[in-house]
Formats: structure tokens, C-alpha cells, sequence
């Protein structure tokens, strides 16, 4: 991760670094002042061909306009260094010297983390929180102060390869950057005054340097002998029980108790005021919060993930420093009601359960989800899915979220039709919905209208739904063909019992970018034509379950995955025969699947396929695999009635893995050396059985 590639340490032609320092330094704008662009040039010469020299003075330089903050990197006295010490690490330092004094600390701090650690953005900004690295900026929260010093180092280059999963940002740092960092810790900062400790638990992503020191076990003496602390990690250690002398830290700030086994926590631990992150996540036995903790005055992130606690603590909302809250769960008593959340500035995500406690749209409306705009992802779930409440279609329109959500889930939902704000205006930014669970709903929202939607997963829906988009278009209207779903990406269907198709009434420019499509348990559902598609799984019981023959239709198909019918006893012969792209084909729990397609041959760019439990096959057509000749890995599993394999596996040269698993005939048949059939496979270099 954090290792530098070579071309970031390759040398480059001086035109090709120049253009990488102009870039950085001046982004996109088309105008250049003339003399910037000189004095680049000769700044690009002291590079020495360097790539991540040039992207780090160009961070330098993005931040300055006037020639004399430019001549004054061309002229450092860093770049004096002696003959063994090389152009890069004068960049480096150059780009460390001209940060703003506020964010240096923040930068050196990063070197606790060892080297090809990928770390979290919103966990390094709770940590800088934590250690009082962060300076009040205006009327901005800390947590957008952390965000502009950490969006500061990724225009410098000090952070690299970001990636996203599940709303959350992860990032590394080089190799190089990582060792001035940890010089400049190891040289401003003494052990002498331990400020955070790390405990190792199943693993450990922190190292002793400075003020953090990482010890090998916990003991509850531990507390005694830190109490400036201002960082613990109790991480993964199998507590049981956290001691009530947690209180005494009273400058802790952040305190992470993840992955352990506690069932209550102490109400010692409401005496620390100075708390500002408390993470709790997947402590699976945990049942309840101490009911003193609205003490927590300064409490900004709440981190809570699972479903086992019975309520929140009362008052919740008086924590209005709050900003992460995972899970809030609906009580019926005052204190513990949804109109808590009203007061709170929520950032990030949160999961709303048991919302068959609020009884109207009155108190709905107190949680004013729609004022939360830092709000990205919003799970809403009621626990009794079954039976009819008329004040349900009341209270979900009272939830109505901000337009700048992006992700929302609803499940259990017992109303006749989903809210009217599920619209192209409210969920103008929305990238995905999971609506699951949803029974009593006779049609789903116009789905099809929403710009940004990427992903949609549907599961365990009314039988009075038909179509995914009940909306007819016109297409012989003269007007211009509006383009459903222009950005979906993913659709996943689960158990739609009466779920005909797609689109009611289909026109020409629908689902343009669909890449991949989960159909399950839809027994009447069949395929349209979709250009876009390349990853299908089917599941069904019935022999008409996904209308087979339509499967032939996605053209563009590189990854198909049919499984869980029960009654067809053969595919359709045309089934494969336009699927000339298709590289990975799974073939599973057929039960009274006899043969399989010669059309199989049609598959010249198969490389991979996977048959297994088809309990009735009998045989692979020799015809079928004739064809197979990009093939490199077959897998046969828990074929019992499968006699033989194909003569023509010995013609099939690309083929380097064979597994068979649970066939008893074929299996005694493939004995090295004496079986029938090893001639067939005995040029195979893997053979696993």
C-alpha cells in the first residue's frame, strides 16, 4: 500500500516532471503567469527526474501566487544537502517546512501508524480531535477543520491510493513520507509524558513513537499509572468488565472499546467531560448504556453497530456535540423517543430502529431528519413487519431526509405505498437504496427518475407488484425518450413472487450503465434485452423461473451465475450461443438437470466453469466442450451421477486446474496412471481431488 511504485521514484524526462509540478501547482486553470511557469522550470531541475518530488513541490506550490514564495522554494537552503542524501528527500522536506505550523503536528502524528497501514480519514481526524491538534476555525465544526488538514495533505501528496467502502475513506501513506514523518516525531516529542496507549489485542495498528507507546496485555492497573491520557485503545482484548477506575482519566478524549465483551459499562465511566469519541463497536454482548450518559458533555462520536441493545440512554439529545451516532434505537418513554435526534447536527450515518414504537407524524417530525445535512446514510427498520399500521405511511413521510443523503435503507415498512418524498427533487444525491421486508406495498416509487442512483437492491416484496416501474412511456409522442435509471450500476431483485419484469412498457434508452443484476426467488421474472450487462445470478425453484432463452439476449455478459432450480431437467440449446464474451460461468444445484446445452461451445472466451451439485447429470457434451478453448480452470462437485468426462478434455490445452470433488464414478475413473479417463486430463498441471 504505502510502498512506493516505481514510476514514483523512476526518473523522468525534465519536460514530464515539469508538466507534473505545473499540474499540481496549478490544477486546471488554462492562464499560467509566465514567470511561475520559469521558475517551476528551474525548481523541476533540483527534482533529479523524481516524480513524487515534482507532485510534492507541486502541493507546495498550489497554494502560492507570488513569484517570491516560488523563488523562495527554488532558493532553499534545504536543497544544500550532502552528496548522499538524494533531490526527493529535499522535496520532502521543503514540502514539510512550508505547512502551516497548526498542521504540522497533525502531519508527524501520522507516524504511530506503521508503515503500509491503510488508515481511515475519519479516525485520524477523531484522533487529532483527541490530542488538541485542531484549532476552532470560524463557525466550522472540528470535525471540518480535520477534513480541510487531511484534504491539505492529499494536494501535497503526503497521502496516497484513496479508496471508499461503505461511506468510508481509506487512504496510506509512501514509504518515504512515512520516514520523515517519523523523524520529526522521534525529534519534537519525548516519551516522558504518555499521552496514548494502545494495548495489543488480535492485532495492532499503532507503534510506540513519542508521546504514544503501544504495551503488550491489560491489566486495571494500567489506568493507574496514565492518567494524562488523552488516547486508549482497549481494543480486541476480551474484556468482560471495564474497571470503575476509568473515570479517573478525566482528560480521555478518546476511548475505543471495539470487539470486546463487556455487558454494561460502569457509570464511572459519565464522569469523563473531556470524551469525545466513544467506540463500541461489535461488543455483540453489550445490552445497554449507563443511563448517565447525557453527562458526557463533550461526546462528538457515538460509535454503535450491531442490534443487541435493548434502548438508548435517556436525554440522548442533549448531547449536542454529537455528531456520530450509528445506531439510534425508538423507546416509548419520554427521553427516549425519536425526538431526540431533533437537537443533534448528525454527520455520517446512522440505523433508526424499532420505529413501529412511534405511534404519529407529530413525533416523526421532531427527529428533523430533513435540517440534517451532513446526514449521508440513513437506515430506517421496524421490527414487526407483519399485519397493516395506516400511520406508518404518516410517519415515514415525516422522515423525510435531506437532499444531500446518499444511501438509504428501508426495511419492515408495513404502509401501502412508500413515501412521496422518494422523488428525483428529495433524492436528488441518493447513489443507493435496499428497500427489504416492505410486504404490504403495491408499487414502488419512481425509481427510475433519480439521477445519481447507482445501486438498488430489492428484497421480500408484495405480490401485487409486477413490474420494478409501473410508469408507461410514450415513445411515439414526438418527444425525446426520457433515459430510466441513468446511472444505476447494480440491481439485486430477492423474492418478488409476481415480478414480471423490468419496466412495464420498455423504450429504447433504458438502463444505459447496468453492469450487474442478482435475480432471485422471482419465478415469473424474465430477462429484457439490457446491452450493458455483464455480471447476472439467477436463483430460482421453478423451471420458468428466469426465462432462460432471454438470458442469450445480454450480449455483453462476461460473468453468469444460474442456481437453485429444482425442476428443469435441460437448458435451452440457445441459452449460450450469443454469450461469445462470457468468461465465468457457475452452473449449481440443479437437482434434475440431466445435460447440459451443446451450445456450450459457443463459449470461446470461457475461462472458468464451475459445476456442482447437479445431483442428476449424467454427462458433459462432447460437442460442448469441443469449443472451450480459452478454458483454464473446471470444477465438478458433487455430480454423483456424473459417468465420465468428455473425450475432448484432452484437446482442452489452456486448461491448467481441474477439481473434482464428491463424484464418486468420475473420481474412481481419473486414478493416475489406470483410470479410464486419465488420458483425458493427465496433461492438466493441477489436479485437485
Amino acid at each position: 500500500m504505502g510502498t512506493l511504485q516505481p514510476y514514483e521514484l523512476s526518473n523522468l524526462s525534465q519536460q514530464d516532471c515539469w508538466l507534473l509540478l505545473m499540474q499540481r501547482a496549478f490544477g486546471h486553470q488554462e492562464e499560467r503567469n509566465p514567470n511561475l511557469v520559469a521558475i517551476g522550470m528551474e525548481i523541476v531541475k533540483k527534482c533529479g527526474g523524481v516524480p513524487l518530488a515534482a507532485k510534492t513541490l507541486g502541493g507546495i506550490l498550489r497554494f502560492k501566487r507570488e513569484e517570491r514564495e516560488w523563488e523562495h522554494v527554488r532558493d532553499s537552503e534545504i536543497w544544500n544537502l550532502p552528496q548522499d542524501e538524494s533531490s526527493i528527500l529535499a522535496a520532502l522536506r521543503l514540502s514539510y517546512h512550508h505547512l502551516p505550523l497548526d498542521l504540522r503536528q497533525c502531519f508527524v502524528y501520522c507516524a504511530v501508524f506503521p508503515k503500509d497501514t491503510e488508515m481511515k480519514k475519519e479516525e485520524l481526524i477523531a484522533f487529532w480531535m483527541a490530542h488538541g491538534f485542531l484549532l476552532s476555525k470560524g463557525n466550522l465544526e472540528l470535525e471540518d477543520v480535520g477534513n480541510e488538514v487531511w484534504n491539505e495533505f492529499y494536494l501535497r501528496s503526503f497521502f496516497q491510493e484513496i479508496k471508499v467502502k461503505s461511506g468510508k475513506t481509506y487512504f496510506s501513506m509512501h514509504d518515504l513520507i512515512h520516514d520523515m514523518a517519523t523523524s520529526l516525531f522521534t525529534a519534537s516529542t519525548s516519551g516522558s509524558n504518555i499521552r496514548e496507549i494502545n494495548v495489543k489485542g488480535y492485532y495492532s495498528h499503532k507503534m510506540s513513537i513519542g508521546f504514544a507507546k503501544v504495551v503488550s496485555s491489560y491489566s486495571p492497573s494500567l489506568l493507574k499509572r496514565f492518567v494524562s491520557l488523552r488516547v486508549l485503545n482497549l481494543s480486541n482484548l476480551k474484556l468482560g468488565q471495564l474497571p470503575s477506575s476509568i473515570g479517573d482519566l478525566v482528560h480521555l478524549r478518546y476511548l475505543n472499546l471495539s470487539s470486546n465483551s463487556m455487558r454494561s459499562l460502569p457509570k464511572q465511566l459519565c464522569k469523563l467531560q473531556n470524551l469525545q469519541t466513544l467506540d463500541l463497536q461489535d461488543c455483540l454482548p453489550l445490552r445497554c448504556l449507563p443511563k448517565q450518559t447525557s453527562k458526557l458533555v463533550s461526546l462528538r462520536n457515538l460509535l454503535l453497530d450491531h442490534y443487541l441493545l435493548k434502548s438508548m440512554p435517556p436525554r440522548i439529545g442533549s448531547l449536542t456535540c454529537l455528531k456520530t451516532l450509528g445506531q439510534f434505537i425508538v423507546g416509548r418513554k419520554k427521553g427516549y423517543q425519536l425526538g431526540e435526534l431533533g437537537s443533534l447536527n448528525l454527520y455520517g450515518s446512522i440505523e433508526i430502529t424499532h420505529l413501529e414504537r412511534v405511534k404519529n407524524d407529530k413525533d416523526a417530525k421532531k427527529a428533523n431528519l430533513s435540517a440534517k445535512a451532513n446526514l449521508h446514510s440513513l437506515s430506517m427498520r421496524w421490527d414487526k413487519p407483519y399485519g397493516y399500521e395506516s400511520e406508518e405511511v404518516k410517519v415515514i413521510e415525516a422522515l423525510k431526509p435531506h437532499p444531500n443523503l446518499k444511501f438509504l435503507e428501508i426495511i419492515g415498512f408495513r404502509g401501502i405505498h412508500l413515501p412521496e418524498w422518494m422523488n428525483h427533487s428529495v433524492l436528488k444525491n441518493i447513489v443507493s437504496i435496499v428497500i427489504n421486508d416492505c410486504r404490504n406495498c403495491l408499487c414502488l416509487p419512481p425509481f427510475g427518475d433519480l439521477p445519481c442512483l447507482e445501486s438498488l437492491k430489492l428484497c421480500w416484496g408484495s405480490a401485487d407488484v409486477e413490474y420494478v416501474e409501473e410508469v408507461d412511456i410514450d415513445v411515439d409522442s414526438g418527444f425525446p425518450t426520457r433515459i430510466r435509471f441513468p446511472s444505476l450500476r447494480k440491481l439485486a431483485i430477492w423474492d418478488f413472487g409476481n415480478l414480471k419484469g423490468l419496466l412495464k412498457k420498455e423504450g429504447e434508452e433504458q438502463f444505459p450503465v447496468l453492469e450487474e443484476m442478482i435475480i432471485q426467488w422471482c419465478p415469473v421474472f424474465v430477462i429484457p434485452t439490457l446491452s450493458s450487462v455483464k455480471k447476472l445470478v439467477v436463483h430460482g425453484e421453478k423451471s420458468d423461473a428466469i426465462g432462460f432463452s432471454s438470458i442469450s439476449n445480454l450480449r455483453a455478459l462476461t460473468s453468469l451465475n444460474i442456481r437453485g432450480n429444482y425442476e428443469a431437467a435441460s437448458l435451452p440449446e440457445e441459452m449460450f450461443k450469443s454469450l461469445a464474451n462470457l468468461k465465468y460461468l457457475v452452473i449449481s444445484s440443479f437437482k434434475n438437470l440431466k445435460e447440459l446445452p451443446t451450445s456450450l461451445a459457443s463459449l470461446n472466451a470461457l475461462q472458468s466453469l464451475t459445476i456442482d451439485h447437479c445431483d442428476a447429470l449424467e454427462s458433459i457434451p462432447e460437442e460442448g466442450v469441443k469449443g472451450l478453448t480459452s478454458l483454464t480452470k473446471l470444477s465438478v462437485n458433487f455430480c454423483k451421477m456424473l459417468k465420465c468426462l468428455p473425450e475432448g478434455m484432452q484437446h482442452l490445452t489452456a486448461l491448467t486446474t481441474l477439481t473434482i470433488t464428491e463424484c464418486p464414478i468420475v473420481f474412481n475413473r481419473c486414478e493416475k496412471g489406470i483410470g479410464e479417463d486419465w488420458h483425458k486430463i493427465a496433461h492438466i498441471p493441477n489436479l485437485c481431488k
